[in-house]
């Protein structure tokens, strides 16, 4: 796991503005066209007020989400829509340039076309629940062996909503970079199992092949 860094930081700020130089180093980089897929959550909304601020070139960048709630763009539980609010409203991003993909064939089809046809996406941000989960691949899903690059799930009792689409282990571990943001104390065990890659928890069974930056802040 030589391509594994863990960074931890006292303040979100400070964790949302080192993933933020990661995007950028990462996007302006690259020649060409750019793919990034974003979650949901409470964690990445700094992130996004931090990209939010940046001068890039926004025109190259097609954005995907790491996973999605089916339920309307409007919805509060909707992550395209909370993205939306947060960052795409607020850059120079082509509309054609989101992907909110309502199917599992839909998004994969969308991904290989892309990425000429080799799946592998620019940048994967992911968070992580209290149960070890990242996207929305939670214990036990068939997300983590499918040979898909998406799909439909189902999250577990009392977890709403509870019909969603993620992308498998399949297409992040096919990613170039992939970080995985945590924080408060809430999530300080469950990121220790991450960071050290324990196989008990699914974040912990992802292997990226290519750089796994895995953050953490003290403050929630």
């Amino acid at each position: 796991m030589k391509n594994r860094v863990v960074r931890r930081f006292k303040t979100g700020g400070a964790m949302a503005s080192f993933a933020a130089g990661l995007f950028k180093r990462t996007l302006l980089h690259k020649s060409g066209g750019f793919t990034a897929a974003l979650p949901g959550g409470a964690t990445p909304a700094r992130l996004f007020k931090e990209l939010a601020s940046l001068p890039l070139p926004w025109e190259q960048v097609v954005f995907f989400m790491s996973d999605e709630r089916l339920v309307p763009a409007s919805s509060p539980a909707s992550n395209f829509g909370a993205a939306r609010k947060a960052l795409f409203s607020k850059i120079k991003v082509p509309s054609a340039n989101l992907r909110p993909a309502r199917t599992p064939a839909a998004l994969e089809k969308e991904i290989l076309k892309e990425t000429k046809s080799s799946g592998r996406l620019d940048f994967v941000l992911l968070g992580l629940g209290a149960d070890g989960h990242t996207a929305s691949v939670f214990p036990g899903s068939p997300a983590e062996k499918s040979e898909k690059l998406a799909l439909a799930v189902t999250a577990p009792r009392g977890v709403k909503p509870a019909r969603r689409l993620t992308l498998t282990f399949r297409a992040l571990n096919r990613a170039r970079l992939v970080v995985l943001m945590a924080a408060g104390p809430a999530k300080k065990s469950v990121f220790k199992l991450a960071a050290r890659g324990e196989r008990t928890i699914p974040a912990g069974r992802l292997r990226p092949a290519g750089k796994f930056y895995l953050l953490f802040s003290e403050e929630p």
